[in-house]
């Protein structure tokens, strides 16, 4: 089994330093020992479940985007995210060397671990995260996620499948993302674990909000790039 390695480190000004290792399978992106033999209480799919979810406890006792989140919570939920660091960013392609403040770096690596759970909300993502890029720009992130929607839609059209020609179907999954976000900083929250991680869910859930509006904006800025699109 080929697996791929994500690592942030982050070096603090005292030269301490918290390395997180997402270890993935390269074929579909499942983490591997990620997720916790004995999940806590909060991550029961019941437990603020959220409004959108289509799961169904029988199934599914524990929350899939909360199972990844636990191992973030435990390590990284007392740092204070004002901090700036020094974030080193490994993957199989690249490194990428940053200075950044500490939630601006877990907001980053919270991106990639719901995109790479299993949660039917945040799925849709994962194809982003085959192509991870840390601390991503608004501009990146939106062309990041409109190009993927638009391969979304050519490999449905593939497998015979009816592809959507708008993004309104790109509009809906973030609207059902931003309900998710919410739904897991209540869960923190209400179990006592209203720190890091929870505020930096909030922070990564306002893009999630604002993106129909940003993402129009974005685009249209772009679209001189594509001038060479427009001539038969």
């Amino acid at each position: 089994m080929d697996i791929t390695k994500i690592q942030y480190q982050m070096v603090f000004a005292d030269a301490t330093e918290k390395v997180l290792e997402l270890r993935l399978r390269t074929d579909n992106l499942t983490p591997i020992a990620w997720v916790p033999a004995k999940p806590p209480e909060w991550a029961t799919l019941e437990n603020h479940k959220c409004s959108n979810c289509p799961l169904k406890p029988e199934k599914h006792a524990y929350c899939p985007a909360s199972l990844n989140l636990v191992k973030l919570v435990e390590e990284c939920n007392e740092l204070d995210l004002l901090d700036t660091v020094k974030l080193v960013v490994k993957s199989p392609d690249r490194a990428v060397v940053v200075s950044a403040t500490v939630q601006k770096a877990i907001g980053s690596f919270i991106g990639l671990l719901m995109a790479t759970s299993d949660c039917p909300r945040a799925s849709y993502f994962r194809p982003v995260a085959r192509f991870h890029l840390p601390l991503a720009n608004e501009a990146e992130t939106v062309y990041r996620a409109v190009t993927a929607y638009a391969m979304a839609q050519f490999v449905r059209r593939q497998a015979g499948k009816e592809g959507a020609v708008d993004l309104e179907g790109l509009i809906d999954i973030y609207k059902n993302l931003e309900t998710v976000n919410t739904g897991l900083a209540t869960r923190l929250k209400t179990a006592g674990l209203d720190g890091a991680i929870a505020k930096s869910l909030m922070e990564w859930d306002v893009f999630s909000g604002m993106f129909p509006m940003r993402a129009e904006e974005v685009m249209e800025k772009m679209r001189p790039l594509f001038s060479a699109y427009l001539y038969d």
